[in-house]
């Protein structure tokens, strides 16, 4: 049986790249598409898997609905979302929506390949980034029981209005728009958030702000939608 994938992607040098690293990896490839509308279903005489590969300027702000989209159209294929940026609730809810796998698109393509080939004999693959979250948990967990219940970290709003970026995933770029501040102010404030929260990286940093909201101890500037889950992210460095 015959492997078919198809390619949704948006940036043709992006497809083009994938389309060839895939192609020259053995697998079948239908026309890759710019587009979710010209998705096609592969032809009948391939009786094999159907791979789907969706960016994240397709998938847009509701990911996990256009998955689900992909599957009521082509229900035993298998979706791969491809997303610029690694955001913990955004890929539950894509995992939970039927995806098979949540990768960066800067993936290397030995890793892009092994996992398509996972996905292809029906393994459902975690992005590496799930390691890193987990170490840092662990190291918050290990940390004293009553130590984040009872200090009271003395930030200014500043630092609250960055912290509360870094619990929502945002990167630097994107806090120093929303809060009307460079990005060498925001990198400077990073800094200094790690020193007072006693935290070594910035994914620390939000499961430690993800805490502090839940004990009703955190002052962040930006209004969350009362929907939205409160869970750590990781960010790219």
């Amino acid at each position: 049986m015959t492997t078919v994938v198809s390619v949704a992607i948006r940036n043709s040098l992006i497809r083009e790249g994938v389309r060839r690293i895939l192609s020259d990896s053995g697998f079948t490839l239908a026309e890759p598409v710019d587009d979710l509308e010209s998705l096609s279903s592969p032809p009948a005489a391939d009786t094999g898997e159907h791979l789907i590969v969706v960016d994240g300027s397709l998938l847009g702000r509701d990911g996990p609905a256009v998955v689900g989209d992909i599957l009521h159209r082509f229900p035993d294929a298998r979706v791969i979302a491809l997303v610029s940026t690694f955001e913990f609730t955004e890929m539950a809810a894509i995992y939970a929506a039927g995806a098979y796998a949540y990768f960066l698109d800067q993936i290397p393509y030995q890793s892009l390949v092994a996992m398509m080939q996972m996905v292809a004999v029906g393994q459902k693959v975690a992005p590496p980034e799930i390691i890193d979250l987990l170490d840092n948990l662990l190291l918050l967990t290990e940390m004293p029981a009553q130590r984040h219940a009872t200090l009271a970290y003395d930030l200014g709003e500043r630092e609250w209005e960055v912290l509360g970026g870094l619990e929502r995933g945002l990167p630097n770029k994107t806090i120093s728009r929303d809060i009307g501040i460079s990005e060498s102010a925001v990198k400077a404030t990073v800094k200094s958030l790690l020193k007072k929260l006693s935290v070594t990286n910035r994914t620390q940093a939000a499961v430690l702000a993800r805490e502090l909201a839940v004990q009703g101890q955190a002052r962040f500037a930006c209004p969350r939608p009362s929907s939205e889950v409160l869970l750590p992210t990781i960010l790219r460095p």
